[in-house]
């Protein structure tokens, strides 16, 4: 009798957990409303984990070199790190903002993200250094053509997300005899604006600061990237970066004299070479490293 009363109960307790959990299931998806702005209701209201990077001890690193490479993001491939230029709405009040824009929110507003000098990081670069580079007022004088006198106006130079045509990055590649693959890990990234030079009035490719990329992690996890296939397929930048699914060039590989390839190389098309020819090194002692 009392085996009876128990299953009873059991059978009771299941029954009653399954009506709470297809009502749970009700209210999750409950009908769209207007400021959803999509036939289905968006869930946004969670952060997104970020997955660590496999142990890596120094002993069983048997080859390794440092890489600066050039993202250009007015190559096809690099546009989702581009574009929009602005930010946009995506309702249920989300914005998706390109990869400049996220950053510089996470340096300058919210303040939750270290701003460096150099790819070094051994020295902190303040807000207002930052935002020196990117918003000044100068006095432009100008001659009045009816009067002969000169007339002095307020110039405002603003530097925005769409003058960020470049991303540096600087990454480590190296051998681990444990897991007997050759792995790279991007360590930070640069943007670099496009800003005209007061003196000379050209424009002149200025890097803004580097950001230590696993600090950055978990901000570009919750970012999203367009997708030009399917927009409720959900792409973040972290994966965008770590996928590689962005087009780059060599610009320096760790060498002796510490010296960049436009240093050694000055035609544009040398350089272009001698960057192919760094990757087809890459790619020739990782086949090198199989034995059949």
């Amino acid at each position: 009798m009392k085996i009876l009363q128990i299953a009873l109960t059991g059978l009771a307790l299941i029954a009653s957990s399954t009506m709470f959990a297809q009502t749970n299931v009700l209210d999750y998806n409950s009908s769209p409303s207007a400021t959803d702005g999509h036939a289905f209701v968006k869930h946004h209201d969670y952060q997104t984990r970020v997955l660590e990077y496999p142990f890596v001890r120094e002993d069983d690193i048997l080859w390794s070199k440092t890489y600066v490479q050039r993202i250009d993001l007015r190559q096809r491939k690099n546009h989702p790190l581009y574009f929009p230029q602005y930010p946009v709405k995506l309702g249920s009040g989300q914005v998706r903002m390109n990869m400049a824009d996220n950053l510089l929110k996470a340096i300058v507003s919210d303040r939750t993200l270290t701003a460096y000098e150099d790819e070094y990081f051994d020295e902190v670069k303040s807000v207002e250094a930052i935002n020196k580079l990117m918003f000044a007022i100068d006095t432009v004088e100008y001659e009045d053509i009816d009067t002969g006198e000169l007339i002095s106006e307020l110039d405002t130079v603003r530097v925005e997300s769409k003058d960020i045509k470049e991303f540096l990055i600087v990454e480590d590649r190296f051998f681990d005899k444990k897991r007997s693959v050759i792995d790279v890990r991007i360590l930070g990234i640069c943007p670099v604006a496009e800003i005209m030079n007061k003196e000379t009035y050209e424009i002149e490719k200025v890097k803004l600061f580097w950001v230590w990329l696993p600090e950055a992690r978990q901000i570009l996890a919750n970012s999203t990237v367009y997708n030009t296939s399917n927009s409720i397929e959900r792409m973040t930048y972290d994966e965008f970066l770590h996928k590689r699914l962005f087009t780059s060039v060599i610009t320096k590989e760790t060498n002796l004299y510490d010296r960049a390839i436009f240093e050694y190389k000055k035609n544009r098309m040398q350089q272009l070479l001698e960057a192919d020819r760094i990757k087809n090194d890459i790619r020739n002692m990782e086949s090198d490293l199989w034995e059949y």
